[in-house]
């Protein structure tokens, strides 16, 4: 790492890894991006699928993961300055790193490939996930730089958990406090005793969702994202927001995140919740005018095109009536039409008990006997009023039995009669312990293998219309689009090649010796 004569030099420089800063246009290109495995060439992956942050003249960067933005916010209402915190890009860090360093902070959504949607790929495509590889080789290049600098290295975001979960490997990438959980309340009195030259502990966990201390974001947040709300509450074993009960950010806090994102020059932006539709609600019981109303006033701040929401229940979408969801749907549209608005539901199984074992908060107010039919009536409802479905399920949840496996492949089959696209994934544990091992293509029947390709054949027919859809709403150029469909149809070659060697090897260890 060599070190240029600088024009600023901040004292905590904030960084995440580059799959987490890379210039995406819309969510799915993010989605696509931080899924890739070393399998795909690295000059794809940092020209094309992940192409670097612009910055300004003194390394700044133009856009940042959202929460990056929350801590710079955090931190300058705490008192520090502008010339005092920086939020970098990893090819930035060097001019930024300097004698005047004292803490360098690193955000990461999945640091060593542990993440419940990457590892699927990962198990698949082979090679490293670049989500890991890319972290392993900025945190090498801090380390460096802490060595010559002595500055303190703090490790957070999303993906903190794996850290924690691994000491060993946060101690080999030169990480002295890792730090889980949201940051307003905890984060800045840890960052000043810091300053002020005291030892941090090792591991920091903040539980509650520090609603009262959100401040506003002072620059662009990566893809425009917009948080709506905090925490989730349903329980999912395999997502580390499920032990949080869901709280909403106010109205007014959001619109100032909105017009900060619009200043930078955005016109598409992103929810943040994981269930878009019960903004506002106390509880299961939704609240249609606070959702409606944020929208209108969000219609009223800024000249957008569209904004894409990246996740929903299916216990809040039953709730909702179809003209309801038409109306939001269209209050999600500016100026630009976009055919596949399409939002993410966790069906996860057609298995109720199943689904309830692993995250009971999931059914709300239903009952688990109920749940394939409540996913139908999803489908159904979310077609009829304009939005296009991306459904996920899980395999290899703990408690799975070969029924519930065939149960699922039948709603699939339900599902695919109409416009969706479905994603199965493997399961992960991401509950501290929660004894139960992740799932991976060695414990692949041939049940779980039909399943899964099934999924993807209907993928590779309805993902490259969607995807093309959202980059011409969200203003790519026709060329790169392009790139991207003609990339898309070497994928599809690959992964057929990849489910006909796993049946080969799943059906050799299935015959009888």
């Amino acid at each position: 790492m060599t070190q240029s004569s600088p024009t600023l030099q901040p004292s905590v420089v904030l960084v995440a890894d580059r799959t987490l800063s890379g210039n995406y246009s819309v969510l799915f290109e993010g989605i696509f991006g931080t899924m890739q495995t070393t399998s795909t060439p690295r000059f794809m992956m940092r020209h094309l699928l992940s192409p670097p942050m612009p910055t300004d003249t003194a390394g700044r960067a133009k856009a940042a993961p959202l929460g990056l933005r929350r801590v710079e916010s955090a931190l300058r209402a705490s008192g520090l300055t502008e010339a005092d915190v920086a939020v970098a890009t990893p090819e930035t860090l060097h001019r930024l790193l300097g004698p005047w360093t004292k803490i360098v902070a690193v955000s990461s959504s999945d640091p060593l490939g542990q993440a419940m949607s990457n590892t699927t790929t990962h198990w698949f495509c082979g090679g490293e996930l670049y989500t890991a590889k890319l972290t392993g080789e900025m945190m090498q290049h801090i380390k460096a730089a802490k060595e010559r600098h002595g500055f303190t290295v703090v490790a957070g975001g999303a993906g903190a958990w794996q850290w924690a979960a691994d000491p060993a490997a946060a101690q080999r990438q030169g990480i002295d406090t890792v730090f889980e959980g949201y940051f307003e309340s905890a984060g800045p009195a840890l960052i000043e005793s810091i300053l002020a030259g005291r030892t941090p502990p090792a591991h920091v966990v903040e539980q509650g969702t520090c609603l009262d201390a959100i401040a506003p974001i002072r620059g662009a947040s990566l893809m425009g994202a917009l948080e709506l709300s905090r925490g989730c509450g349903n329980g999912c074993t395999f997502c580390t927001s499920s032990a949080k009960a869901m709280v909403h950010l106010g109205q007014d806090l959001i619109l100032a995140d909105l017009e900060a994102n619009a200043a930078a020059g955005l016109r598409a932006v992103v929810s943040g919740s994981e269930d878009f539709f019960r903004y506002g609600a106390a509880g299961w019981k939704l609240n249609v005018p606070a959702l409606c109303g944020l929208l209108e006033a969000m219609r009223k701040t800024a000249d957008l095109s569209f904004m894409q929401i990246d996740h929903a229940n299916v216990a809040s979408i039953v709730q909702l009536e179809t003209r309801e969801l038409t109306e939001i749907r269209r209050l999600l549209t500016w100026d630009r039409p976009c055919e596949y608005l399409w939002v993410n539901v966790g069906v996860e199984s057609a298995s109720g008990r199943l689904v309830a074992a692993n995250g009971a908060g999931k059914l709300g107010p239903f009952a688990a006997d109920d749940w394939a039919d409540l996913v139908r009536q999803t489908a159904a409802r979310l077609r009829e009023s304009g939005f296009f479905p991306v459904f996920s399920i899980v395999l290899g949840l703990p408690g799975e039995t070969s029924q519930d496996i065939a149960a699922t492949h039948r709603l699939v089959r339900e599902l695919s009669a109409g416009p969706c696209v479905i994603f199965p994934v493997f399961y992960v544990p991401a509950m501290n312990g929660d004894p139960a091992p992740a799932f991976t293509t060695a414990d692949m029947r041939a049940d779980h293998l039909a399943l899964f390709s099934e999924c993807y054949e209907l993928n590779f027919k309805r993902v490259p219309l969607l995807f093309w859809d959202n980059q011409r709403a969200g203003g790519v150029s026709w060329l790169r689009r392009s790139v991207y469909q003609t990339l898309g149809r070497g994928e599809v070659m690959l992964w057929r090649r990849r489910f006909a060697r796993l049946g080969k090897r799943i059906a050799a260890d299935e015959r009888p010796s």
